[in-house]
């Protein structure tokens, strides 16, 4: 009876370790010349479609290991909460309807703004309509824009890490109150911000 309970229990054990490798080997790229971050690279930086772009990285089984490289994360050190949503609407001081290019997230004075994710500033400085202002490229061709800046903290050319301090809320440019205007781009597509405000993913295998 034990003999036979041991070899019930090793098959099962047998079958479970064979099917466990099947499971992780169908999520890795079929290409032996690519590894699982070159794929990411061929595969997200051409795509322009937010929902495309939105759907790879929400399937894909190791986006917890690339996930702080793009632009997916909170810009402010606290929870978030929406002023104005990407979009058509009623510009607050010309009082006509223009399209928003960004969303603003309600902020005081000095409030600490921070990277969305892992990347390089590539551009600071003072915009009428954007305010004291930061550029931010991440991989993949994505970019993130923060607006209306009381202060950059950050210079041109430095890299910074998901969550890392760049600057501070303010109310600079042409703007009815202090807050955080975020843009994201995409290979020169503007993106919604919204859906990539909270991709925190953990393992899922």
């Amino acid at each position: 009876m034990k003999i036979m309970f041991k070899k019930v229990l090793f098959i099962l054990l047998l079958s479970f370790s064979a099917f466990a490798q099947y499971e992780v080997k169908k999520t890795i790229p079929t290409d032996a010349d690519l590894d699982i971050e070159d794929y990411w690279e061929t595969e997200l930086s051409p795509i322009t479609d937010q929902n495309e772009v939105v759907s790879f990285i929400h399937n894909d089984s190791f986006n917890y290991f690339f996930i702080d490289n793009i632009p997916g994360g909170n810009p402010l050190a606290r929870e978030i909460s929406v002023n104005s949503f990407y979009g058509a609407r009623l510009h607050p001081i010309h009082k006509i309807l223009k399209f928003h290019r960004g969303i603003d997230l309600k902020g005081v004075n000095g409030e600490i703004a921070v990277a969305s994710g892992n990347g390089k500033v590539i551009e600071t400085g003072f915009k009428e309509d954007l305010g004291n202002y930061i550029k931010i490229s991440h991989k993949y061709g994505f970019e993130s824009i923060y607006g209306h800046l009381s202060k950059i903290s950050v210079k041109k050319g430095q890299n910074v890490k998901k969550g890392q301090t760049i600057g501070k809320v303010g109310q600079t440019g042409k703007v009815t109150g202090p807050h955080l205007h975020y843009t994201l781009k995409k290979n020169g597509e503007y993106f919604d911000p919204f859906d990539f405000l909270f991709m925190n993913f953990q393992k899922n295998w």
